[in-house]
């Protein structure tokens, strides 16, 4: 059965963005270092294709904090690169 997934994009002091990603399960992804808010955008569009192909919906969450899990989260260094 397919998971809900939620993401949200912070902003670092380095003037970057990351993407965190959220499965239903609990388990946090991370993709760091997007240069703009269009690159980070341009991925979670990515994000959308990948997930409604195995039928899992993305939404944004509603987080009040730049960090809700900053143990167990893991870190994409790009697009192209898979974790699991």
């Amino acid at each position: 059965m397919p998971q809900n997934v939620e993401y949200w994009i912070t902003d670092r002091p380095d003037g970057l963005f990351d993407v965190v990603v959220k499965l239903e399960s609990g388990k946090i992804f991370r993709r760091s270092g997007c240069i703009s808010r269009a690159e980070a955008d341009t991925w979670i569009e990515g994000l959308r294709m990948l997930m409604a192909a195995i039928g899992a919906p993305v939404s944004a969450a509603d987080v009040t904090s730049d960090d809700p899990s900053p143990l167990g989260s893991q870190t994409v260094d790009g697009a192209d690169h898979s974790t699991s």
